[in-house]
């Protein structure tokens, strides 16, 4: 799609990011000289059986913030349409995700902490009492401006008073961040986004969730097991009361957890007293961002011949995911042993994992590693060609139908349509899996190959 010189009345500018349904587009509005970003969905990509349902739920996500004029909610100006696409003219925030911060590995104090999810809280009291559960609070949703403001965005599967544009039964939101009533396909309220809330506060004090792993297994463990207490996991001493107060938060029965934002803002503040020191005179919701050591986000130019070799090295594990997974990993590894340390969690057999994360031997241009040219070279010899055989599998009815179903979760109806364009460019089922996951937004993707991974 040719980027367009305008939608409406904005002037388009540059390109902010791009989905499976549309493109996000940095725009000004020349009346009042004001930036803006439009996030846009084309027409043209939606089957006719999902585009009047997928339309209502992007017309919904204008309505239900559009109602919502908080300091810390993502302002929306406008909705239109023209003949290609339909398009939300929405607050243009200077500001980096909070996803980014904890990709990049930030250690933020406990009174850093307390501002963000106090802002958090304070977004989703206004949003609630306007009638507007967020149902999709996490990491990815939320911004942060330079001077420490954050900021709720995407209200794409929120829930509007007693709207029926979401039914029972349909599982919407991102596997890590759900509540167990959203897993079940249950009937939800605010209270399933304090549990989001937990789901958040638990990454912030531990850079780790408390449920991970395959999306069947992260649905069992939200649903029937008890995470690690935070205090067991954080590089900071994390105070007993604080704990008490997660364990709140992620009750697994709606009616054990906080009854509403406001108290649980009043919570925190009462686990937190004594234990996180307030910046700039005691004002709670003040971020000095200044402050937060972040990893170098310098990374190593892996070339072809290393990357191919490791990818022989564990093709053997997990199969023609392999190619997708290495580089992957590759975008985000600073250097071989991350590299090796990130596939490694692909790898269920201990032992094997081991020795696979261990080998951190570079790659030599003769003797053992002499066969490491690249895999999509011709010509290889028998003795050269991957353990397994399945790497080029046949793309099949029933592998697209299971793909598109899991594909689902992460991108919603538009899925169906991602899956059958991609059916018709693969040349194989790994291929088909990397062409789809290009449409999933890269804080989920990896979640997404790990999920297909775990059930080749």
């Amino acid at each position: 799609m040719i980027q367009p010189d305008r939608l409406g009345k904005y002037e388009v500018e540059a390109v902010l990011g791009k989905g499976a349904m549309g493109i996000v587009y940095k725009a000004r509005d020349p009346h009042i000289e004001r930036s803006v970003a439009i996030k846009t969905v084309r027409k043209d990509v939606l089957d006719a059986e999902l585009a009047a349902q997928f339309m209502a739920r992007f017309r919904n996500e204008a309505r239900a913030a559009g109602r919502l004029h908080h300091p810390n909610i993502v302002a929306i100006y406008e909705y239109g349409e023209d003949d290609a696409v339909a398009y939300i003219a929405m607050e243009f925030v200077d500001g980096a995700g909070l996803r980014e911060y904890l990709n990049r590995r930030a250690h933020f104090t406990l009174g850093q902490i307390s501002a963000i999810v106090t802002q958090l809280l304070d977004a989703l009291a206004f949003a609630h009492a306007q009638g507007v559960v967020h149902r999709d609070v996490k990491p990815a949703n939320l911004i942060l401006t330079p001077t420490g403001t954050l900021k709720v965005a995407d209200f794409g599967i929120a829930r509007i008073d007693a709207t029926t544009l979401t039914l029972t039964g349909m599982v919407m939101g991102t596997p890590s961040y759900m509540s167990p009533e959203q897993c079940r396909g249950l009937a939800t309220d605010a209270r399933s986004d304090l549990f989001s809330v937990g789901v958040v506060l638990y990454e912030l004090l531990t850079r780790t969730r408390p449920f991970d792993g395959s999306m069947e297994a992260i649905a069992y463990r939200i649903c029937h097991e008890r995470h690690r207490p935070a205090s067991e996991l954080a590089t900071m001493p994390v105070p007993p009361a604080l704990d008490a107060l997660i364990d709140r938060a992620l009750a697994k029965d709606p009616a054990d957890r906080f009854a509403d934002a406001r108290t649980f803002a009043a919570a925190l503040r009462q686990a937190l007293a004594g234990e996180a020191p307030l910046a700039g005179g005691g004002e709670p919701t003040l971020v000095n961002l200044t402050d937060v050591p972040l990893a170098e986000p310098t990374r190593t130019a892996f070339d072809d011949a290393t990357l191919a070799t490791i990818e022989r090295q564990i093709v053997r594990h997990v199969g023609p995911l392999a190619r997708i997974l290495v580089r992957q990993a590759a975008t985000r590894a600073h250097d071989v042993r991350e590299l090796r340390a990130m596939l490694g969690t692909h790898i269920g057999d201990a032992r094997e994992r081991e020795r696979f994360t261990s080998d951190t031997q570079p790659v030599q241009a003769s003797g053992s590693h002499a066969a490491a040219a690249p895999l999509r070279t011709g010509g290889a010899s028998t003795a050269s060609r991957p353990p397994t055989q399945d790497a080029s599998r046949p793309l099949e009815p029933a592998f697209i139908e299971h793909t598109t179903s899991r594909l689902a979760v992460y991108i919603g109806p538009i899925a169906r349509v991602v899956a059958r364009n991609a059916a018709r460019e693969a040349r194989d089922c790994a291929e088909f899996v990397e062409l789809v996951a290009q449409h999933i937004g890269t804080q989920d993707r990896s979640a997404f190959l790990r999920e297909m991974q775990a059930s080749k």
